[in-house]
């Protein structure tokens, strides 16, 4: 017969820990909506205001801001996206550690991990590149290619 789970102190304050970078995780993922909200309103806000500044005519500068507002976004988002897989790989690591402390055989090696260790474990470049190009990066990437797209038609005379 196996005796029951008592936390020792070291124990309570891994689950303490555990807790907060949940809490730390979350926040970053709800800035990370909130950052693709206000890019997509400061495009449209700043994108109208150049518009009527240039009396209504298409310009260089249009574009050019139309560029770079999704990129500095593209940028603090991808950043977000970074450190949350940091925190979720410290998680993994102290949820790992407790396991092995108390033999706990509620954590299977490949069944209801916090992240891949793959992840975690990545070279640099290769996680700097997933918190810049993943599934949750698609508004950047069709906000820069549309904005290229309507650039090159006005400079092949396409619109004006």
């Amino acid at each position: 017969m196996t005796k029951p789970y008592t936390k020792t102190l070291q124990d309570e304050l891994d689950w303490k820990l555990l807790d907060q970078l949940h809490g730390a995780v979350a926040q970053i993922s709800s800035f990370c909506f909130e950052i693709k909200k206000f890019c997509v309103t400061t495009l449209f806000v700043v994108l109208t205001l150049m518009a009527k500044f240039t009396l209504d005519k298409l310009d260089h500068s249009i574009f050019v801001a139309g560029l770079l507002i999704p990129l500095c976004f593209w940028f603090l988002d991808a950043t977000g996206y970074f450190y949350q897989v940091k925190l979720r790989g410290t998680m993994q690591a102290i949820r790992t550690r407790l396991a092995l402390q108390n033999d706990l055989k509620i954590i299977i090696p490949s069944v209801g991990q916090i992240i891949e260790p793959s992840r975690v474990s990545a070279p640099a470049y290769r996680r700097i590149f997933a918190a810049g190009f993943n599934h949750s990066m698609w508004l950047y990437i069709l906000l820069v290619v549309i904005n290229l797209s309507i650039w090159l038609l006005y400079l092949g005379g396409a619109i004006k």
